[in-house]
């Protein structure tokens, strides 16, 4: 870890207690109170109701978009003096082997669980294993690796095209477009645009929109002009940015949760969800910019936590709410199952990240860089 990581290590731990806060929403929540018959719920087999719980594990779900506020920042920097093939190796090798790894193992697990034939889950393995854009997955959460993949090829596009240095600029533009767009919809909402404009204001709240980052790039906008702050790089016009699309990521949270079970079948407040990812990303800001957590112990921690989150992301809901089946079905209370359900997810991805995600991705990123050199693109200068 260099100097320049160490003094961000804060954010890993965030990027942990947000894979978490979507785990719980998946085992204490969406495990009973999902719609339909081919996700958590129907893996679980019987599930167990925690009404108690709905004011707060309904709102695990936000954990997702501080996930994007994160990736703008972290996939920035990682940017930096790159290559456009050195960065896009660099994702591939992220992503894809636990992509892959989780999505066999989910496929396995809805099919030994009896949830999806052969014919049902060979299309969803199909769309998950390459990202496709358009569901269903297997595991309903590749929607947000796919939004992901797609920042990553607008950064990729940046680079190659020799405009990184011009990422003030660039986020500049989007940030005009984000105001322009949220302006539209919430005229829409007033009724100033006729049906035309609350079709829009209904769409604003559908994951389509979000997938195709139209109403999801102002996260990752607000984390890539917290980088630029923190780097010192014309802070007056990236804070005005960050504010800009920290405001407009206030209102697309809102717009999301107006679509999420807990606001549409249990008439929770929307504003609740804004409010807490608002919060969130401004502690979460406040950390990084003040450079909290560089000592050798949190960075430590923060090393481990780093290494956990994305297998844990991945593994927790149809693979988790397997287990959670199981530890009903043993007779433990509701509570130590969903307990040693969540223990038990983060041995497992901590296990996968050490003995099988590190060493297949070294052994990836050092197969590429050999066909890179050898048969595909010459390094980049």
């Amino acid at each position: 870890m260099t100097a320049r990581t160490r003094e961000i290590a804060s954010l890993d731990v965030m990027r942990l207690a947000a894979a978490q806060a979507v785990m719980f929403y998946h085992l204490v929540f969406m495990s009973w109170a999902e719609e339909g018959s081919r996700g958590i719920r129907a893996v679980v087999g019987t599930p167990v109701v925690f009404a108690d719980a709905v004011v707060w594990a309904s709102l695990g779900w936000i954990g997702v978009q501080i996930f994007f506020v994160i990736s703008g920042f972290v996939i920035l920097m990682s940017a930096q003096d790159k290559s456009a093939s050195d960065f896009l190796i660099g994702r591939f090798t992220r992503i894809v082997p636990a992509l892959w790894f989780f999505t066999v193992l989910s496929g396995l697990v809805m099919l030994a669980s009896g949830v999806l034939s052969v014919a049902e889950l060979t299309p969803r393995f199909l769309r998950s294993m390459v990202l496709f854009p358009v569901g269903p997955w297997v595991d309903g959460a590749v929607w947000t690796l796919v939004t992901e993949a797609l920042f990553y090829a607008v950064v990729f596009g940046i680079i190659k095209a020799g405009k990184i240095g011009r990422v003030t600029a660039i986020a500049g533009a989007v940030t005009a477009f984000n105001l322009v767009f949220w302006c539209i919809v919430l005229a829409g909402e007033a009724g100033a645009l006729g049906k035309t404009g609350h079709w829009l204001a209904g769409a604003a709240s559908s994951y389509k929109l979000r997938v195709t980052l139209i109403s999801t790039n102002c996260y990752f906008v607000t984390g890539a002009s917290l980088y630029q702050i923190f780097m010192g790089r014309s802070v007056g016009a990236n804070s005005l940015m960050f504010v800009i699309n920290f405001g407009v990521g206030l209102i697309s949270t809102y717009y999301a949760a107006r679509s999420s079970l807990g606001v549409s079948a249990f008439g929770q407040d929307p504003a609740f969800a804004a409010a807490a990812w608002g919060i969130l990303t401004l502690l979460m800001s406040a950390c990084v910019l003040m450079r909290v957590g560089s000592g050798a112990r949190f960075v430590r921690f923060a090393t481990v936590a780093g290494l956990l989150t994305y297998p844990l992301y991945l593994i927790n809901q149809i693979t988790g709410g397997y287990l959670l089946g199981l530890a009903y079905r043993t007779g433990l209370s509701p509570v130590l199952a969903v307990l040693l359900t969540a223990a038990a997810c983060t041995v497992l991805a901590g296990l996968f990240a050490m003995a099988v995600e590190r060493p297949l991705q070294l052994w990836l990123k050092k197969g590429l860089r050999q066909i890179r050199r050898s048969v595909l693109v010459p390094r980049e200068a």
